[in-house]
């Protein structure tokens, strides 16, 4: 699953480190920020693989990853097309094209 997938299906990505258990959510907002978008096209694998802990002194790699349903769902879309209709406009609306994500 892509990032790009998550913010398809309304998902918010936990990440907690297994080693302090510190957690971090990256939500809608985080996806269509300006540090996130470039990574909307990786796979929760790769994103796992490049995040680290941000609590000083522990910096542990590999976090547990879990995903929550999110509170931006849009029930109106119930059709695959009009999914895929209220995802591009989002992401047009934040400045990315579809195709650099994959869609």
């Amino acid at each position: 699953m892509r990032l790009v997938d998550c913010l398809a299906q309304g998902l918010d990505v936990r990440f907690q480190c297994q080693y302090c258990g510190m957690e971090r959510t990256w939500t809608r907002q985080d996806f269509l920020g300006r540090r996130l978008r470039g990574r909307l096209a990786w796979t929760l694998a790769r994103s796992q693989a490049s995040v680290f802990c941000p609590q000083r002194g522990c910096g542990g790699h590999r976090p547990v990853v879990r995903l929550m349903k999110g509170g931006y769902h849009d029930d109106h879309a119930d059709t695959p097309e009009a999914r895929r209709t209220h995802v591009v406009t989002m992401l047009l609306d934040a400045g990315v094209l579809p195709e650099e994500v994959g869609l």
